[in-house]
């Protein structure tokens, strides 16, 4: 048995691959890469309970940090996007861009006290230190609304007392 050898003509050749390629689905080409997921981290708080909130990988532009009882603090993300925002009071934050909330590592543990009781401590405390910065929390045994008090008013100074 004996097989007769063909020759093809390159031109047959390449006539062929090109028709090949054209008629393959334009799938082979991978997708484009997904951008890194943002963070951020919260320092340890200094000697004046005082933090730092530092991020990355996140878009140029409008953002707002956020903390439980704290007014919202609007910020610019710059090109790179890494920010650094000094002189926080110690809390838990969070970034929200475009829709998208990332919440920071570090910070206190979450002390699960959301509740009424909370809530009336951080009004309490705001209100106190909006209309006197040398406001004091009132004496409670309530450890919720003394932690509540304590939120609202460190927020408070933040905004109304120099």
């Amino acid at each position: 048995m004996h097989r007769r050898a063909r020759t093809i003509s390159a031109a047959a050749v390449i006539a062929l691959g090109a028709s090949a390629l054209a008629a393959a689905p334009a799938v082979s080409a991978r997708p484009p890469a997904a951008a890194p997921a943002a963070t951020c981290t919260v320092s340890e708080p200094d000697q004046a309970d005082r933090v730092t909130v530092e991020g990355k990988g996140f878009a140029r532009g409008e953002a707002q940090l956020s903390s439980p009882g704290s007014p919202i603090t609007d910020f610019n993300v710059p090109d790179g996007g890494s920010f650094r925002i000094a002189n926080k009071a110690d809390g838990r934050y969070a970034v929200t861009q475009g829709g998208t909330t990332t919440v920071c590592t570090g910070g206190p543990e979450p002390t699960g006290r959301p509740g009424t009781t909370y809530k009336a401590g951080v009004t309490a405390g705001w209100d106190a230190v909006s209309e006197d910065c040398a406001a004091k929390p009132p004496a409670s045994a309530n450890e919720a609304f003394r932690d509540g008090w304590n939120e609202g008013a460190s927020a408070a100074r933040e905004i109304f007392c120099p």
